[in-house]
């Protein structure tokens, strides 16, 4: 029998690894200082790509990645914002709370996964501000369009501290009220063998006033004191010695100078947005940019199937529009652009070549590269080639460790994090294939230097923030994490590991198997 007994996962939303461990050494999260004395740690765990909320943490609860959702064992969901082209003509698809549809974020998970409250095939669950909360025996809040209205409200009251309290304070006494009186949430008394927390507004107040920002700061403090309470309470009622509290994040951040325009860009070239309401004969669509742009263009298609979006060709890339741009080229000109990734025509789903460019912004050269992906599942390996054989797009080629994976051989996923992930672009080349084979992705990425962001969705600028974490930087990728509570878990230091490690770790703490789709291993 199985010491711990239950597992409580709590997701700080925007939290980068040094700054957290910064707090830590300092003595101000002296709550979380104490689970990560009496536990596992690690200060480079690596998300998912692109290091964007919904993607990041689908990946992180069910311990596996996006790809070709319908014939895969994957998940489905590429970003916050995407266009569906199953349909004619296209949808397009936000979660952002304001539009109502992210109450389809867990239909649109698809069913050839499950989250780690799915994994749990006995006992009660609860998901508490969690949305991912498919599983859940009890969700917090009970009606969904009062989650919708919590996020809004903090969302466009950012300013009100008290607001910011009470949400964090709210979050914690929920889930000790489930935990006290079990029979008012569930059809037994027993606790939750497993509970979802989200503490949304780190990322608030991250993108209103910056990481550097004192709210920001005070807010992180404030959390480490309701975990403070969660943990006293536990231990008060009896359930501390059994249970593994899990602290991790979805992504980091980082600071860009300026807010781009791309008006002009547009015009120039006569690219105009395509919109299902305002504007069916729009010929592309940003699904979202930030730092990094993810692109969808229009390919030639059947007069008969006039509104039906097919996927572009090369050719056409590289032949485009009115006015025939070489949009290969041509997108480089958007101010800050470095890097881009895009898919080869002949691709399928257990193999095929994402195309790799990059620009030495010194003399405008431009480099080049692959990655080749083959199999699925746990048998997907990717190999990546570099045209140049003294540099390379991601910067391996500079690295005594990375540089040995560029040998030509497919490499798994684990090979990978092993060589990357103490540099920029950790994972790269097994994360952005699988990516690209997602049916619901963009044509085309573009990624910026972080100097400029645009903070596009669906083709429309949200906002004047400089504040962002999209980018691929380590400063994005890297997050906390720690598994402390019960003495029964060992004191480990983890150099290296990545989201995905989070389910199949806490799952075999509870004696519980993961799902077959699951790519994490765990970390004990």
């Amino acid at each position: 029998m199985n010491k711990v007994n239950r597992v409580i996962l709590c997701v700080i939303d925007d939290v980068r690894a040094e700054h957290f461990f910064s707090f830590i050494r300092k003595g101000f999260l002296p709550n979380m200082k104490k689970l990560m004395e009496n536990g596992i740690y690690s200060e480079n765990c690596i998300t998912d790509f692109p290091p964007i909320t919904y993607p990041s943490q689908v990946s992180l609860l069910t311990g596996t990645y996006t790809g070709n959702y319908k014939k895969e064992l994957c998940h489905g969901i590429p970003l916050i914002n995407w266009m569906g082209r199953d349909y004619s003509p296209p949808i397009l698809r936000s979660y952002a709370a304001r539009d109502m549809q992210i109450y389809k974020l867990n239909k649109e998970i698809g069913n050839n996964c499950k989250t780690i409250l799915e994994m749990i095939n006995d006992g009660n669950t609860a998901s508490i501000t969690q949305f991912i909360s498919r599983g859940s025996n009890y969700f917090f809040p009970e009606r969904k369009t009062k989650l919708a209205m919590y996020y809004l409200i903090l969302k466009y009251f950012p300013n009100v501290k008290r607001r910011l309290i009470r949400a964090n304070s709210g979050i914690v006494q929920k889930l000790i009220e489930v935990f006290n009186t079990p029979k008012r949430f569930f059809d037994s008394s027993e606790p939750p063998i497993c509970s979802l927390l989200w503490f949304i507004s780190s990322d608030l107040l991250m993108h209103a006033y910056g990481f550097d920002s004192f709210i920001y700061k005070l807010n992180l403090l404030h959390i480490d004191k309701v975990i403070g309470i969660l943990l006293d309470n536990l231990k008060k009622i009896g359930y501390l010695e059994d249970t593994a509290i899990a602290i991790t994040s979805d992504h980091g951040n980082y600071k860009a100078n300026k807010v781009g325009n791309l008006s002009d860009f547009f015009k120039q070239n006569e690219l105009t947005h395509y919109h299902p309401r305002k504007n069916l004969k729009g010929n592309m669509n940003i699904s979202e940019y930030a730092g990094v742009g993810f692109f969808n263009f229009k390919g030639l298609t059947d007069p008969e199937y006039k509104y039906k979006w097919t996927r572009p060709t090369l050719k056409e890339l590289k032949n485009y529009g009115p006015r025939r741009i070489n949009l290969v080229e041509q997108l480089f000109r958007i101010e800050g652009s470095h890097m881009m990734y895009y898919r080869d025509d002949e691709n399928t789903h257990n193999k095929g070549v994402i195309h790799l460019k990059r620009k030495i912004n010194d003399n405008d050269k431009i480099l080049s590269g692959v990655i080749e992906y083959q199999g699925g599942g746990k048998e997907y390996k990717t190999r990546y080639i570099s045209d140049d054989i003294d540099n390379d797009i991601f910067g391996y080629l500079n690295d005594d460790i990375a540089s040995r994976l560029m040998d030509n051989k497919y490499h798994s996923i684990n090979e990978w994090l092993e060589a990357t992930h103490h540099l920029d672009f950790p994972i790269f080349p097994d994360l952005i294939p699988r990516h690209f084979k997602n049916p619901r992705s963009s044509d085309l990425i573009l990624s910026n230097d972080g100097t400029v962001v645009f903070n596009i969705h669906h083709g429309k600028q949200k906002n004047k923030n400089i504040y962002d974490h999209d980018l691929g930087l380590t400063k994005c990728m890297v997050v906390p994490l720690i598994i402390g509570g019960s003495l029964e878990i060992p004191y480990k230091h983890i150099p290296f590991c990545k989201t995905t490690d989070i389910v199949p770790t806490l799952l075999k703490l509870i004696g519980k198997t993961p799902h077959k789709s699951v790519i994490g291993v765990s970390l004990i």
